[in-house]
Parts: structure tokens; C-alpha cells; sequence
């Protein structure tokens, strides 16, 4: 027994132990210029200097408790740099079509570091890590199949998706898109476009200014606070909507998951159009009724009318209230 258990502990710090690789880069650009990152795994972290360069920093480990299996792991696939005019690229994909396998546990884990110029695009690609991109003015494309993404204080076109976790966007302006098959969506502040997806979580916008879109199969939807056009669709959950401002633009919420509820000010003016296949309609505003009294649908205008407000939902009751 006295043989037995040294020899045990010396496996497990064999298991334990991982190759790092740490790999730093700097290009002189000019703003405006383009970076484009495609990798295989690691997260992805894009943030501005103030400098007339990107700067690169990569981090990457790979634990197999085999020093040789590991490295040459790393090997297979490299990390490689290069400049085409005011373009950096980074890639790290396998070298051979089929990739290097091995049986047994792994674990991977990598991180690049990047931060360019305030004024720059970018088209960012992992397909095992999170992304992450902040203070950026320009197009921004980015995609993962293993993580979430989040993106604040951008300023330009904005294009994410995601298959493998959720998103949050945080006081962006341009016109932004978002989708994600495997986490929810959180949009704070922010000014433009908005369009998101999910296919796996709920919803929440809050304190955005222009026409919203979003779509959910898996969870509720929240709107707050969103002064343009709304439209709101889940088959997995309650949709509730807050509006401060006058609805100076027209509300379209259905779901076939839940109840809807919406409240605006009291002085609020604007054309209701609610019905359900799944409970009641209720008002705390007056409504001047058009058509038909009935307890499944509420149509008409309120306080003389405006933009229409359309509510739908084959799971739940609707409910109108005032703040």
C-alpha cells in the first residue's frame, strides 16, 4: 500500500498539469480599418486603445496530463497573424480537414485579447468561446457556437448570433441584430434598430429608443421603456410590456404561451385591438367600444384614439393598466 498510493498521487498531478501558450502581436493601422478573427476555440475580448495599433494577446492551454499529446494539439492548429493594408486577420483552425482527435479527457481553454483603434471594424468567429466587444465605432459581426455575447457601447451596424448561450446588449446605437438558439436576450439603453431571437429564453428591453422587434420560442418577453415601434412574439411564455412615454409608434404583442399585460399613463391615446382565445380582456382605461361587447375582445379607441395597440394570446388573459 505504501507503493500503491505515491504512485497514484504522481498520476494525478500528471493529469493535472496543461501546456500554456502565450503569444502577443502588435500592426500599426489607421482608423477605420478591419479586424477579423477566426478561431476554433477561446473566447474573444475587443476593446478600443488609444493608439494607432492592434494589439493582440493570446493565451492558450490545453490539458491532457501527456506533455507531447498536448503539444501537439497546439501544433495542429496554430495561431496565425497576418496585415493586408488596414486589415488584420488572426485564424487557428486545424491544419489537416479531418483535425487531430484523441480519445480520453481534455480540456481546452483560450482567451484573445484584442484592442484596436476607437474607429474600426470587425468580424469576429469562435466556435468554443464567449465574445465580448466594447466601445467600438464601426460594423461588428460576430458569431459563436459555445458561448454568450456582449456588447456595450458600440456605435454602427451590429450583427451576433449564437448557438450556445445568451446575449446582452448594453447602450448600443446602429442597427442591431441579435440571435441566439441557447440563452435569453437583455437589451439596456441605446438608440437605432433592434431585432432579436432566441430560440431558447426570455426577452428584456429596456430604455431603447426606435423600432423593436424580438422573438422568443422559449421564455417570456419583457419591453420597458421603448419609445418607437414594438412588436413582440413568444410561443414560450408571458409577454409585459411598460411604456412611460406617449405611444407615438404602433405595439403588436402575441403570444401563444401566457397572458399579455401593458401599462402606459393614464393620458396615454391610442387605438386597442385585444383578444384571446385563452381567457378575459380587462381595461383600467375607458375604452369606447367598437363592435361587439364580449369578454374575450376589447376593440376601440382610448382617449380619442392613436397608433394602434395590438394584443394577442391563445394561453392567458390580457390586461390593460395604467401607471
Amino acid at each position: 500500500m505504501k507503493l500503491i498510493l505515491p504512485l497514484l498521487f504522481a498520476g494525478c498531478l500528471a493529469l493535472s498539469a496543461e501546456t500554456e501558450e502565450q503569444i502577443n502581436k502588435r500592426f500599426p493601422v489607421q482608423p477605420g480599418g478591419r479586424l477579423v478573427v477566426d478561431v476554433d476555440f477561446g473566447s474573444i475580448d475587443v476593446n478600443t486603445n488609444g493608439t494607432g495599433e492592434v494589439v493582440v494577446d493570446v493565451v492558450r492551454k490545453v490539458r491532457r496530463g501527456n506533455k507531447s499529446d498536448e503539444e501537439a494539439f497546439l501544433r495542429e492548429r496554430p495561431v496565425t497573424f497576418s496585415q493586408d493594408g488596414n486589415t488584420v486577420t488572426v485564424r487557428s483552425r486545424a491544419k489537416s480537414k479531418n483535425g487531430w482527435s484523441w480519445r480520453g479527457k481534455q480540456r481546452t481553454e483560450g482567451k484573445y485579447t484584442i484592442t484596436v483603434p476607437a474607429q474600426f471594424n470587425a468580424q469576429l468567429k469562435t466556435s468554443g468561446g464567449g465574445i465580448a466587444a466594447s466601445d467600438l465605432t464601426g460594423d461588428l459581426k460576430a458569431e459563436t457556437s459555445g458561448g454568450g455575447l456582449k456588447f456595450t457601447r458600440l456605435r454602427g451596424p451590429l450583427d451576433g448570433a449564437t448557438s450556445g448561450g445568451g446575449i446582452r446588449v448594453g447602450e448600443c446605437e446602429g442597427t442591431l441584430k441579435v440571435n441566439t438558439s441557447g440563452g435569453g436576450i437583455e437589451v439596456s439603453g441605446g438608440s437605432g434598430s433592434l431585432e432579436g431571437d432566441t430560440s431558447g429564453g426570455s426577452v428584456g428591453v429596456k430604455d431603447f429608443h426606435g423600432p423593436v422587434r424580438v422573438g422568443s420560442s422559449g421564455g417570456g418577453i419583457n419591453i420597458e421603456n421603448v419609445v418607437g415601434k414594438v412588436k413582440g412574439s413568444t410561443s414560450g411564455g408571458s409577454i409585459s410590456a411598460r411604456f412611460t412615454s406617449p405611444l407615438s409608434e404602433e405595439v403588436k404583442l402575441e403570444t401563444s404561451g401566457g397572458g399579455v399585460t401593458v401599462r402606459v399613463a393614464e393620458n396615454s391615446a391610442f387605438d386597442l385591438d385585444a383578444s384571446t382565445s385563452g381567457g378575459g380582456v380587462s381595461s383600467e382605461l375607458p375604452v369606447k367600444v367598437v363592435g361587439k361587447i364580449a369578454h374575450d375582445r376589447l376593440a376601440g379607441p382610448v382617449n380619442g384614439g392613436g397608433k394602434p395597440v395590438v394584443l394577442r394570446t391563445s394561453g392567458g388573459s390580457i390586461h390593460v393598466k395604467k401607471l
